[in-house]
């Protein structure tokens, strides 16, 4: 069965999304390295490449049992790293896996 509309929405925002705040974080990392704040920012830039991958499988077609979760750690590292648009992308994301059609979908599939 083909996966639902919103939910290939959710992973299509879910990749831009944590795409764009991983490359922000990682150049946060290298250009304050040196000041030794640099290292804090390796913790959003964890978090956006967990959301880019899990929004692959999303948008792939593929089900994902991490797809609220990929979107959760979205919003933490939208925050975190201070890049409001991620985060409010990643809570749109939040509500479309959120969807009834995209739950019945995913329950039919075997992910509770």
């Amino acid at each position: 069965m083909e996966a639902p509309q919103p939910y290939k929405t959710a992973g299509l925002v879910n990749m831009i999304c944590g795409g764009f705040n991983l490359l922000y974080s990682l150049g946060m990392v290298l250009s304050l390295i040196w000041v030794c704040v640099g290292i804090w920012w390796l913790l959003p830039a964890a978090a956006s490449a967990f959301q880019a991958f899990i929004g692959y499988q999303m948008y792939s077609g593929q089900v994902s049992p991490q797809a609220k979760n990929s979107a959760i750690a979205g919003i933490a590292g939208g925050l975190c790293s201070f890049n409001i648009l991620c985060a409010l992308g990643s809570v749109f994301a939040f509500m479309q896996v959120g969807d009834d059609e995209v739950a019945g979908w995913l329950e039919q599939n075997g992910v509770a």
